[in-house]
């Protein structure tokens, strides 16, 4: 048997032989394999022979390029603290400050190349010795003392490598400011303040091979979740699953970013491709190197755009109709055309890369591909409300699997009575406090509550170690800076409960919990020296539900919205999803609209809805209602009555009027847009105490009650003791239809009651 191959002649000089090889062989070639076959063994020669045809190939600058960026098959990602929605600086001061901060990474997943670029600044008015100390994940990698009267507090902090189960890496900040060099020196001062920016940055890489499960792809997604639709006009199935996909982002803290496949003849933004140095010379890769934009010539310019890390068409969800998935083939399957002999090394690089383009998705399955050479959530056509309640914290984690089916699920199948504050977010229980420390958490209404009804009271459980001080901590408890309760405690290790009612003007579509702890630093006549102490809040901490809050202000709407309502929209919206998803999204978050529970309809050209049940309309008019507010054009009038209006005003751009609206059992909220474009808020919009609301690109401008209510009325059932019985039984009274001297006759008798206790408390 003759192995015959083409070998580069040496130092030029001509070799003979008497075989002749296939075409494109040359004489120094046979030669060269005539000398081997004498000198080498049959086996070895073989197999070095078969490794040449593999070698020949290599020496293909296309493919050479192609196996080089395939084989980086890393994942990096980049973030900053305004992508978590921290929007203003965290600000530390006093004697003794601590703050953590949890940056998302994907849970259980080794990382690589991990660093927080801390930014912030420092204000030492007061004087004295300020130090500040950071630690990662508790354990402290930088100190550093600053001085003088200002100056940069940046620094650079390098994060090990090691999987972290929870999905976050905890950064700890601690700020420390005596200012006396006496033990009972007044430390008071308000001058020495530490302020850490948004703008401080998150940078790791992990392996795509890593993220084999859903709910790892799921933890790993940064501060901004992009959610990719097919492009043109979408049907209605594919975007009821965008938008409820998109609330399950917001709701879990992921800024939503919508993209959608381009046309041909399209412009895309490559201001942030940076195409890999291996791939600048091919074609058309070749193409997008620096470039700000780029016009989609063919599918080929697509295709490239799908397989390239860091593409402006890269996701972390998508949602896979089959419009999409035929696209994305299509694409994929051009570009290998375009190049032609490297087709084969790209078709191994694109399973890895871009497997989304070769997979078949069911319409109510969700799937692990991957796109743009990292792992995403491929969603069914037809999956949206299964998948959004799977995603929900009750489900996200059995998700062990990199594919699944759904045919039923129930986002809260315990239908619980109370809802644990462990559950809302993390957050460490355990702090040592000097002076102050806070336990913050937040959490979306809808999605705390499961959908069924509102927080009614909330009942803390704290523990505080006793202190040099003889002073006793003090616990408060703020919602949305609302102070609820606060109390002493008795400081001696032992479980010590605290409860508070939860007023309805308390509550918003998202709220934040914050537990205050304040230690007295000094003892009585300076006789001990300061020392932190531990306190928790325990486990058993947690929310009652069963509150309702009245009338037809936003409040309302929420109430009445917790187990489901009715989104309504445009049929033009559905030919501008990259414009109208954000603009549905975060008001559905702002409505408290239960992505899970909730129905989706479209209104034909002119026609309009008819109000029922709770509802959140979007530019659809909307009959059976009595507006507070209306809409002509780009003039804005705010009240009924012509002769006495609150606002008339015309000329107006990038605002939209929101208003709550409610006849008989009907309660909802009505979006319209002022002005011939629609805007779509860049921030959350926060509704709560008003009925009628102007909403910017930066969110809530002006909240007001139109109807003059006093917004945010306080539940009867709130006020306890005797006091509260009298509420209560004069409320039913008046529910019931019974006389007014019957109710007055139990007034009295209750006051009778409330004379006899205050009498006994005297004694």
């Amino acid at each position: 048997m003759k192995h015959e191959f083409a070998f580069p002649a040496a130092s030029g000089r001509a070799a003979t032989g008497a075989t002749r090889g296939p075409a494109g062989q040359g004489p120094a070639a046979r030669g060269l394999a005539t000398r081997l076959a004498a000198l080498l063994p049959a086996g070895l020669l073989a197999g070095l022979l078969g490794a040449v045809p593999a070698l020949a190939q290599t020496a293909d600058p296309i493919v050479a390029a192609i196996q080089e960026r395939a084989a980086d098959t890393k994942v990096t990602r980049s973030y900053t603290l305004s992508d978590l929605g921290i929007e203003g600086p965290v600000v530390l001061q006093g004697m003794d400050a601590r703050r953590d901060l949890y940056l998302p990474v994907p849970a259980g997943v080794p990382l690589s190349d991990a660093a927080i670029a801390l930014d912030g600044e420092y204000l030492r008015g007061d004087g004295g010795r300020t130090t500040l100390v950071l630690s990662v994940d508790g354990v402290p990698v930088y100190s550093r003392r600053l001085e003088g009267d200002s100056g940069s507090a940046a620094a650079a902090l390098a994060v090990d490598g090691k999987p972290r189960p929870t999905g976050f890496v905890r950064l700890g900040t601690a700020w420390s400011s005596v200012i006396g060099e006496y033990l009972c020196a007044d430390e008071r001062g308000i001058g020495n303040v530490l302020k850490i920016s948004p703008k401080s940055r998150f940078t790791y890489s992990y392996e795509a091979g890593a993220v084999r499960d859903l709910a790892t792809a799921w933890s790993g997604m940064p501060g901004a979740g992009s959610l990719l639709v097919a492009g043109g006009t979408l049907t209605k199935d594919t975007y009821d699953t965008a938008w409820r996909l998109g609330l399950a982002l917001e709701a879990a803290g992921k800024r939503l970013v919508v993209k959608t496949l381009p046309a041909i003849g399209e412009e895309v933004d490559l201001s942030g491709l940076d195409v890999p140095a291996a791939l600048r010379a091919v074609a058309p890769f070749s193409n997008f190197v620096g470039i700000g934009t780029y016009r989609i010539k063919d599918a080929a310019d697509l295709g490239a755009l799908l397989v390239l890390p860091g593409s402006p068409l890269g996701a972390d969800v998508v949602v896979a109709d089959a419009g999409l998935l035929t696209s994305i083939k299509g694409a994929l399957d051009a570009l290998s055309v375009r190049l032609g002999p490297a087709s084969a090394a790209f078709t191994e690089w694109r399973a890895r890369a871009a497997s989304l383009g070769a997979a078949t998705v069911a319409a109510d399955e969700v799937s692990l591909q991957s796109l743009a050479g990292r792992p995403v959530i491929a969603v069914g056509g037809a999956a949206g409300g299964k998948a959004t309640a799977l995603f929900d914290s009750f489900w996200r984690t059995s998700l062990a699997s990199g594919a699944v089916t759904i045919r039923a699920v129930d986002a809260a199948p315990q239908k619980p009575s109370s809802v644990a504050l462990a559950s809302l977010g993390p957050a460490e229980g355990n702090l040592d406090v000097l002076a102050r420390g806070d336990f913050v958490v937040s959490f979306d209404l809808a999605a705390a509550t499961g959908g069924h009804s509102l927080p009614s009271r909330l009942n803390l459980d704290v523990a505080a170690a006793p202190g040099a001080s003889t002073s006793e901590p003090v616990v408060a408890v703020f919602l949305n800076d609302v102070l609820l309760a606060a109390r002493r405690l008795d400081a001696t290790g032992h479980p010590e409960h605290l409860t508070a009612a939860v007023p309805p003007y308390a509550l918003a579509a998202r709220n934040v919990l914050r537990v205050t702890f304040q230690r007295q630093p000094v003892s009585d006549r300076c006789r001990e020296t300061p020392q932190a102490f531990p306190v928790s809040v325990l486990p058993t901490s947690h929310f009652e539900l069963g509150g309702a809050a009245p009338g037809g202000d936003f409040l309302g709407v929420i109430a009445a919205m917790a187990s489901g309502g009715r989104l309504v929209v445009p049929d033009t919206y559905l030919a501008s999803a990259k414009a109208s998803l954000p603009r549905v999204v975060r008001a559905a978050a702002a409505a408290g609209v239960p992505a899970g529970s909730s129905s989706f309809e479209v209104a034909g050209p002119g026609a309009s809805f008819r109000a029922a049940g709770a509802f959140l309309a979007l530019d659809v008019p909307v009959q059976g209602i009595t507006p507070k507010a209306r809409v002509e054009g780009d003039r804005l009038m705010v009240g009924t009555d012509d002769k006495a209006r609150l606002l008339d005003i015309s000329g107006l751009r990038n605002v939209a009027l929101v208003q709550a609206v409610r006849a008989d059992e009907t309660r909802g909220i009505v979006w319209q847009s002022i002005g011939p474009v629609a805007m779509t808020p860049e921030k959350p919009v926060r509704l709560s105490r008003g009925d009628v609301a102007l909403v910017g690109v930066d969110g809530t401008l002006t909240e007001l009650s139109a109807s003059g209510a006093a917004p945010g009325t306080v539940r009867v059932a709130d006020t306890d003791g005797p006091a509260g019985s009298l509420q209560r039984l004069w409320q039913k009274s008046s529910d019931w239809g019974l006389p007014l001297g019957v109710g007055a006759a139990a007034l009295f008798f209750l006051l009778l009651i409330r004379a006899s206790y205050v009498r006994r408390r005297g004694n």
